[in-house]
C-alpha cells in the first residue's frame, strides 16, 4: 500500500513537472516580444531592457527555465508582465469565483446525470432509454461555445430568465449569475455521468446478488438504489476526481463568454498579453487541482472497493 502511494505521488509531481515544463516551451517559442507587449510601441530601449532583465527575459532559454524554476522551488510565482501584481496574488483573487462555479457545476452533473443514467438503465431497450441516449450523445458532443452562445441569446437575452453575464453582487443576484454558466459547464458533464451510471447499473440488474435480493422480496426501489447503484460508485468517484480537477483547473470558453472572473479568463488575458509568468502560473494551479482531485478520488474509490487497491 505505501509503494502505491509513493508510487502516485511521485507520478504526480511527474506530471506537474512535465505540464509547466511543456506550456513554458509553448509560450517561449511564440515570435513575439512580451517585453514590447507590456511596455507599449513607443517604450524606450531603457523600458524594454530594464523589463526584460527583471522577468530574465534577456538570457537563452535554458537560462530563463532555470530562472523560472529557481523562483518556483522558493515560491515564488513572479510578477505579472501585464499588472506588474505578485502573480500568486492574481491568481488568488481568481480561485474563488472559478471553485464556485466548478462546484456548483459538479453538483449538477451529480445532481441530474447519476438519477437519470439509473432512470435510463431501468428502462434499458425502450425508447426512454433510446431517447436518453440520443439526448445525452447530442449534448456531450456539443462544444461548450455553442452551449454558451445559444444560452446567451435564448435564455438570457431574448427570455430574460438570467443575467447576460457578470459575477454579481452577492446573495441571491450573486446565485442569478452563477446559475447560466453553471448549466452550460455542467452540461457535458451531465451526459457523461448519465452515460455512465446507465452502463454500471444496468449490468448491475442482472447479476446474481441483485437476483438474490429481488427474490428475498426487497422493494425494486431498494434494489436499484442500494444494490445495483453500489457498483458503480468506484467509477462515479473516480470521474468526479477528474472533473472536479479539470473544472476547478478554469473553465476558459465559460468563463469568458459569460465574463466570470474566473481563473480561465485570467488565463485568456494572459495569453492575449504574452505574460508568460500568470500563465506559467496558472498552468501549474490548474495541474495541481486536477493532480490532486484525481489522487483523492482514486483514494475514494481504493476505499469503497478492495479491488481497486494495489499492492
Amino acid at each position: 500500500m505505501t509503494r502505491a502511494v509513493l508510487g502516485r505521488l511521485a507520478g504526480a509531481v511527474l506530471t506537474l513537472w512535465f505540464a509547466v515544463t511543456v506550456t513554458f516551451a509553448i509560450v517561449a517559442l511564440v515570435p513575439a516580444d512580451p517585453a514590447r507587449a507590456v511596455v507599449g510601441p513607443h517604450a524606450t530601449a531603457e523600458d524594454l531592457a530594464r523589463v526584460r532583465a527583471h522577468h530574465c527575459l534577456d538570457r537563452g532559454l535554458a537560462a530563463r527555465y532555470g530562472c523560472f524554476v529557481g523562483r518556483l522551488a522558493r515560491g515564488d510565482l513572479g510578477t505579472s508582465l501585464r499588472t506588474q501584481r505578485p502573480v500568486a496574488d492574481v491568481l488568488l483573487d481568481r480561485v474563488g469565483p472559478t471553485a464556485l462555479l466548478a462546484g456548483a457545476a459538479l453538483l449538477l452533473q451529480l445532481a441530474i446525470g447519476v438519477p437519470l443514467g439509473v432512470w435510463a438503465a431501468r428502462r434499458r431497450g425502450r425508447w426512454p432509454d433510446a431517447a436518453t441516449g440520443a439526448a445525452t450523445l447530442a449534448l456531450h458532443a456539443t462544444p461548450a461555445f455553442v452551449l454558451a452562445t445559444v444560452g446567451l441569446y435564448v435564455v438570457a437575452y431574448r427570455w430574460g430568465w438570467f443575467p447576460l453575464g457578470g459575477y454579481g453582487a452577492g446573495g441571491w443576484d450573486r446565485v442569478r449569475h452563477l446559475a447560466l454558466p453553471a448549466m452550460t459547464l455542467a452540461a457535458g458533464g451531465i451526459a457523461a455521468y448519465a452515460h455512465l451510471v446507465r452502463h454500471q447499473v444496468g449490468g448491475a440488474l442482472d447479476s446474481d446478488h441483485v437476483r438474490t435480493a429481488r427474490a428475498k422480496g426487497a422493494p425494486e426501489r431498494a434494489v436499484v438504489w442500494r444494490h445495483a447503484l453500489r457498483p458503480a460508485l468506484g467509477p462515479v468517484i473516480a470521474l468526479v476526481g477528474l472533473d472536479a480537477g479539470v473544472l476547478l483547473g478554469g473553465a476558459v470558453v465559460v468563463e469568458s463568454a459569460f465574463a466570470w472572473p474566473g481563473l480561465g479568463r485570467e488565463l485568456v488575458l494572459a495569453a492575449h498579453d504574452l505574460d508568460l509568468p500568470v500563465i506559467l502560473g496558472g498552468t501549474l494551479v490548474a495541474t495541481t487541482a486536477t493532480v490532486v482531485a484525481s489522487l483523492l478520488a482514486d483514494s475514494a474509490h481504493a476505499l469503497l472497493d478492495p479491488r481497486a487497491r494495489r499492492p
